[in-house]
């Protein structure tokens, strides 16, 4: 009786000639898909710029900025057009797609090999980090684009 059993599990294991073809696509689906979740848990580029330019005004002694989804927009347009063009420039019409009754209204853009490395320079640049520790601003837009190896970076700061 033992050998029927273990006749039955080795079937159970190799149910026939495909099974060998069957498993390791099935784990390359699974992989991939495990790959893809733990992509999606880790923080957004903007979200990383964001926490990086509150611990800026944090060290300074000034509160955090709000993310708003309105000025994000508007920062990631402008990052898209610089990416487009290889370049960085500012955004010809600030005010342009953003709600009024606004007080104070600045933008820092940047473009280098990361994220990081965009606001380090913004840190370094005394006319960027006059923005960032202004106290009048309260809301923030965050766009990010990379393309072609650079990272594009836009800072829309509002006061509401």
């Amino acid at each position: 009786m033992s050998s029927a059993m273990t006749k039955s599990s080795q079937s159970c294991i190799q149910s026939g000639p495909e099974s060998g073809r069957t498993r390791p696509a099935l784990m390359l689906v699974l992989l991939a898909l495990l790959g893809v979740a733990l992509t999606a848990c880790g923080p957004s580029a903007e979200d990383t710029n964001t926490t990086g330019l509150n611990e800026v005004r944090a060290a300074v002694g000034l509160g955090e900025l709000v993310r708003s989804p309105e000025l994000d927009v508007k920062a990631k347009a402008q990052a898209d057009l610089m990416a487009r063009q290889g370049t960085v420039f500012h955004s010809s019409n600030l005010a342009s797609g953003v709600s009024g009754g606004w007080t104070a209204i600045g933008e820092n853009v940047a473009l280098a090999g990361s994220v990081d490395d965009a606001q380090r320079a913004l840190e370094a640049s005394p006319g960027h980090y006059a923005n960032m520790v202004n106290p009048a601003y309260n809301h923030v837009g965050i766009g990010v684009t990379v393309r072609n190896g650079i990272t594009y970076v836009v800072q829309v700061f509002v006061s509401f």
